[in-house]
């Protein structure tokens, strides 16, 4: 079996090969060897080794494609930019000619991911569809003026209507992260429409047991640090209860800074601790020490996010924002609490009923125990390689 995969993300190129955050390419080669994965992605140079990557790929098994840093630049590009888009067909053509017969991974909503697709189906061949986000709404973010919302609205029709062309191909499985992916892929391919989740945690060899309640509720962010991820407001629920609660940020991001000039300000550097960038072999300590873990997302592209499954890996409850596609497997007061997104009171309630009663605390951390079977990339990797054997 052999996988070509165009993933979206931009990597660092050095010294032979490229590096970047954590990708399904990661995921891919896990699932069936790095030398049957070959990538195509935007690249920069660097001057030296990044600090931190989940994701290396080889130069004889990497495609550098242009570059571009978010769906409005590939749009702006493609409509000013002479030649830009011819240039990704032709890469993506001649990728897929030299590979014929393989099997080609796409991730939308990444527009050069939708490109490549089209042009390997075109080409009679087998694409592998995944749909990790939602693209059609995030011209509402409140951060882009009336222009932009006009421009972001009409290119989301226009994603929709490749979208569904790509969903619909006879030769597409389309796996989607979440229920809101899943609901819109089904009305066109309802029977290769599956839900799926490109886990890269692997089943925990050391859950700690279950602790006596500490004097303070541990709280566990893991993710980008950028506003609509909602990590300013659990800030400012840590400082409403920070008599009760304890908050570990992981991650880094452009409002990384931000983030610790408003702890800062508010003087809670005893209750939030940043640990920055961490690699997976580390997390399994910070998992097993906190008591839940908090997606409190408020942007309008979710999927399903993976740290919700990792949490479950080592039987945690989750406090979650009803964005995207969660409730593809999150129950609200059963697996964990459903909050309206951007509302911080609900959060601040969400976690302030969790931490005062035990009684449901249990529950919730029972039920989260039942959802480890799907918390493991092992389970993902089989889940995937039965569909391809189908």
């Amino acid at each position: 079996m052999k996988i070509v995969a165009f993933v979206g993300e931009t990597f660092d190129s050095y010294n032979g090969n490229y590096y970047t955050k954590q990708t399904s390419a990661a995921f891919l080669q896990d699932a069936i060897g790095t030398e049957s994965v070959y990538v195509c992605s935007p690249v920069k140079k660097v001057a030296s080794l990044p600090l931190s990557y989940s994701t290396e790929v080889n130069e004889s098994h990497f495609y550098p494609f242009p570059s571009y840093s978010s769906t409005k630049d590939f749009a702006i590009k493609s409509l000013f930019q002479r030649g830009y888009i011819k240039s990704y067909k032709l890469n993506a053509d001649k990728v897929i000619a030299e590979h014929s017969g393989a099997y080609f991974w796409i991730r939308s909503p990444s527009m050069g991911s939708l490109l490549f697709g089209i042009q390997a189906l075109n080409a009679g061949e087998k694409v592998l569809h995944h749909m990790c986000a939602d693209s059609s709404s995030t011209w509402k973010d409140p951060k882009y003026s009336f222009s932009e919302k006009v421009f972001g609205f009409l290119f989301s029709k226009y994603l929709r209507i490749k979208l569904k062309k790509i969903c619909e191909h006879k030769n597409t499985i389309n796996l989607c992260t979440g229920d809101v992916l899943e609901t819109f892929s089904a009305k066109y391919s309802p029977k290769n429409t599956y839900q799926f989740v490109d886990l890269m945690a692997k089943k925990p060899g050391n859950i700690a047991p279950t602790l006596k309640r500490k004097t303070l509720f541990k709280m566990l962010f893991l993710g980008r640090i950028v506003k609509d991820k909602g990590v300013f407001d659990l800030i400012q629920v840590a400082n409403q209860l920070k008599e009760k609660v304890e908050l570990t940020i992981i991650g880094d991001g452009a409002d990384l800074d931000e983030a610790k000039q408003l702890v800062d300000s508010l003087s809670l550097q005893e209750t939030v601790t940043f640990t920055g960038l961490l690699p997976n072999s580390e997390l399994s300590e910070y998992y097993n020490q906190t008591d839940v873990v908090v997606v409190p997302s408020n942007n309008h592209y979710e999927g399903f996010p993976r740290v919700i499954m990792e949490g479950w890996a080592f039987n945690k409850p989750v406090i979650v924002s009803n964005t995207g596609g969660v409730k593809a497997f999150v129950k609200h007061n059963v697996n964990g609490l459903i909050f309206s997104p951007g509302n911080m009171q609900e959060l601040s309630d969400s976690v302030n009923k969790l931490a005062t009663d035990e009684v449901l605390y249990s529950q919730l951390q029972a039920e989260a125990k039942k959802m480890s079977v799907y918390s493991s990339q092992h389970y993902w990797i089989d889940f995937l390689k039965s569909l391809i054997a189908k």
